[in-house]
Parts: C-alpha cells; structure tokens; sequence
C-alpha cells in the first residue's frame, strides 16, 4: 500500500484484525490447561489469566479450541504482553503455510459474519424507523399528477 491512515480514537494501531469468538480457548502446553481467548487475530491472540503466571517474553505452545474440540493443534507463540487487568498479548510465531492459512481464513471468515450482521442491524433499525421509506429514495419529493405533464 502506498498509503497510511489511522482511525479517530485508535491510540495505538492494531497489526491485525481482532475478532471476539465465544467459545473458543487456548490450551497452554507447558500450564496443562485452558484459558479463554479474549480476542483473536491472524497474527495472535489476548487470553484471560486470573493467575497473572505468565511473563512477557515466555515461550508457549498452545492448542486453539472451540467449544473445547481442537481446531488447531501446536502453535508456537510468545508473550508479548500482560496487562494488569489479567489480559495477556500473545504473539504467534513462525506458524507454518497450511496452519496460517487455516488461521486466515478463520478470522477472515469472523469478519464477514460481523459485517453481515451489522448490516443485518442496521437494516432492521432503519426499517423500525417511523418516517422509514421502503423504497429507500427519501428524495423523491411529492407524487406529481400525470395529467398536468
């Protein structure tokens, strides 16, 4: 791209798409157990760590699962970062082609279901509207008689 921009309100610009999936977790190698995922990009993910075990730079191996049935199995990452408030920055490492590519399209797959549902809202809240015009043409003006053409 030969060009930047930066959203109002975005004090720190994200690398990547995040996306909230219920349901989906990290099962930590080296910890024996899951953790929630509070949000997911193609690049990391932030989990939830009532603990506050982990330390920034640790190296981690981790499953992805969904409902607790693995989606993706052996993901090597490192804590980028920890957050007081028990959020922890995970970055992915060197993921190999077909896992990216099964990681891309997950995300990518969560975002269209997100546009789709915003639209889907934003659809029903303007039809819910009292001067809501079915047509969608609020510029028409008055009906003109034919007979006076």
């Amino acid at each position: 791209m030969d060009f930047d921009f930066t959203i109002e309100g975005e004090d720190h610009p994200r690398r990547a798409f995040r996306a909230r999936v219920v349901g989906l977790g990290a099962r930590v190698h080296s910890r024996g157990r899951d953790y929630p995922v509070k949000d997911i990009s193609a690049t990391g993910l932030g989990l939830l760590d009532e603990t506050r075990g982990f330390r920034q730079g640790e190296s981690l191996v981790l499953d992805l699962e969904i409902h607790g049935k693995a989606f993706l199995r052996d993901l090597p990452a490192t804590v980028a970062r920890v957050h007081e408030h028990g959020v922890v920055g995970l970055d992915f490492l060197e993921l190999d082609r077909r896992v990216e590519q099964r990681l891309d399209k997950f995300v990518l797959e969560i975002q269209k279901r997100l546009i789709d549902l915003r639209k889907a809202r934003e659809m029903a809240r303007r039809s819910d509207a009292p001067d809501a015009d079915p047509s969608g043409d609020r510029n028409q003006g008055p009906p003109r008689d034919a007979s006076n053409s």
